[in-house]
């Protein structure tokens, strides 16, 4: 079996995404996993957090004694230029964001990932189009969701939700990428209903609404997150449709409709195709379409869960694994 190296990237307890429950689904399917997890650890340690996956705290995974082949998985551009450290024999950049706005520092080193990355895995259409015609391994492979850690109804409420009105809630980063002028006007226009906001700042220094209808309750562990999401009436993707957020595949989406509830978002082009997700770009209609969904009866919550269900993440990662041991085998 191989073992899987990724740099230090992303925290493994802040916002569990893409690379988290990736690396956690190969690592349930055998292979072995060393996280090299991001932060100051005044205590190097390597926390086992199963037999598979190891999570190295201040300790470097070259240090570890691991089998061979040793797989690099990037998913920061720059890491790219890491490769002689690791001395890997596969080289693997998962691609998740258009290197546009927010991430426009990425494409400097685009040259250098067509060059030395053996396999591209791509989050969304837009970013396979992209690497696809510059790179004879690219493969799509969109976000999904644990469908078994979302899906189950919660035994209780959280205590800092706010109640006596409906709830529309927003999960993820708290980001630039967000339309806040759309929200601005559909909170004005919807004093019934109380907005919450869970997540973590990303490039912004505050909390940017003030509403008395409006509650921001930071970021949650995962293994809390389904107990809010449960108790949404509607789950937002607000985001601004710019050149970057065409390439945004959202998780949030799947989280949303493995719980069942319903979805209002912005129409950006990898929402275009989902099944009865609700699509506004409007500011006004944003804000009379939370009305309308509020009021209608609902007939489509288990075709959300259904279509959760089948993008859940071991189907992506059964999905890549193959790619990856195909790949394995051509270069030997």
């Amino acid at each position: 079996m191989p073992t899987i190296i990724y740099p230090p990237s992303i925290p493994w307890n802040w916002m569990f995404q893409r690379p988290q429950q990736l690396l956690g689904q190969f690592s349930a399917s055998g292979q072995t996993v060393l996280y090299e997890d991001l932060g100051k650890f005044p205590q190097p340690k390597i926390r086992n957090l199963s037999p598979t996956l190891l999570l190295c705290q201040g300790i470097p995974a070259m240090t570890i004694p691991h089998a061979r082949p040793r797989i690099l998985w990037l998913t920061v551009p720059s890491h790219i230029n890491y490769i002689d450290y690791y001395s890997p024999d596969l080289v693997i950049y998962d691609a998740v964001d258009e290197p546009k706005e927010e991430f426009a520092s990425w494409a400097l080193y685009y040259p250098t990932i067509l060059e030395r990355a053996e396999l591209i895995f791509c989050s969304s259409q837009s970013i396979y189009d992209y690497f696809s015609m510059r790179h004879p391994h690219v493969y799509l492979v969109p976000n999904g969701v644990d469908y078994v850690h979302f899906s189950p109804a919660p035994s209780y409420r959280p205590s800092d939700l706010p109640s006596g009105k409906p709830i529309v809630g927003y999960s993820g980063a708290i980001a630039p990428w967000v339309d806040w002028e759309l929200l601005e006007v559909a909170i004005r226009e919807n004093p019934s209903l109380n907005f919450v906001f869970i997540g973590a700042l990303f490039q912004l220094n505050k909390f940017p609404l003030n509403f008395k209808n409006v509650f921001y309750l930071g970021l949650k562990p995962y293994h809390k997150l389904p107990a809010y999401l449960h108790h949404f009436d509607i789950g937002l993707i607000p985001f601004l449709q710019t050149e970057m957020t065409k390439g945004c595949n959202p998780i949030k989406l799947y989280e949303y409709y493995a719980t069942g509830i319903k979805v209002l978002g912005t129409p950006l082009p990898e929402l275009l195709t989902i099944p009865k997700i609700n699509l506004e770009s409007n500011p006004q209609l944003f804000a009379l379409r939370l009305r309308i969904l509020l009021e209608a009866k609902d007939s489509s919550k288990s075709e959300r869960m259904a279509y959760a269900q089948a993008n859940d993440w071991s189907e992506r990662s059964g999905r890549a694994l193959q790619t990856i041991l195909s790949r394995q085998i051509e270069m030997k």
